[in-house]
């Protein structure tokens, strides 16, 4: 098991892989708390700052506002079945598009699973590569986030990607659409 950590354009960003394989990936934040959230996690990982180059490169593209489409092999083998299908229908989620919890429901065929939908998000080992900022409320709002600066990151990511956001003069919810329509 190796990880990396690195600078982006919104601060570093770390990623543990197996067997080029990536298991987890942790949105930028301060180096010390990458580390340690990695060394806490998985202690017999080692540094491989040079592993998976190409994500490397990729990761610090989409900080600089580039659209990326992330091709990079995952594994989330240790996740229950309903969430690696639900994993793997967000990552489909392309660049500037968003989906609902039951859009995600839909596509692995568990047409009332949009709450389970969201408890797959919450438990996602690979923020960015496996999209679910890009995840909302079927109403539009804004719906959870669980990176360590919650739904304020979320909302970041999607500006990011432009997708337009609507705000309520209340802040009652966010209604999202795609710039793209």
């Amino acid at each position: 098991m190796q990880y990396a950590v690195f600078d982006t354009a919104w601060g570093v960003f770390g990623f543990v892989a197996q067997d080029q394989r990536l298991v987890a990936t942790l949105l930028p934040r301060p180096r010390r708390e990458i580390t340690a959230a990695i060394r806490a996690s998985w202690p017999e990982a080692v540094e491989a700052q040079h592993s998976l180059p190409r994500f490397q490169r990729d990761i610090v593209a989409y900080f600089e506002g580039k659209p990326v489409h992330f091709s990079v092999d995952i594994d989330v083998s240790a996740m229950p079945p309903f969430h690696r299908l639900v994993l793997e229908a967000c990552r489909r989620i392309p660049y500037g598009r968003t989906a609902s919890y039951g859009d995600l429901a839909r596509a692995v065929g568990k047409l009332s699973a949009a709450r389970a939908v969201g408890g797959a998000m919450a438990h996602n080992p690979l923020p960015l590569v496996v999209p679910c900022h890009r995840v909302l409320r079927s109403d539009g709002s804004i719906g959870g986030f669980s990176s360590p600066r919650g739904v304020a990151e979320k909302l970041r990511l999607l500006r990011l990607e432009n997708v337009s956001l609507h705000l309520p003069a209340d802040g009652s919810s966010v209604d999202a659409t795609t710039a793209a329509g």
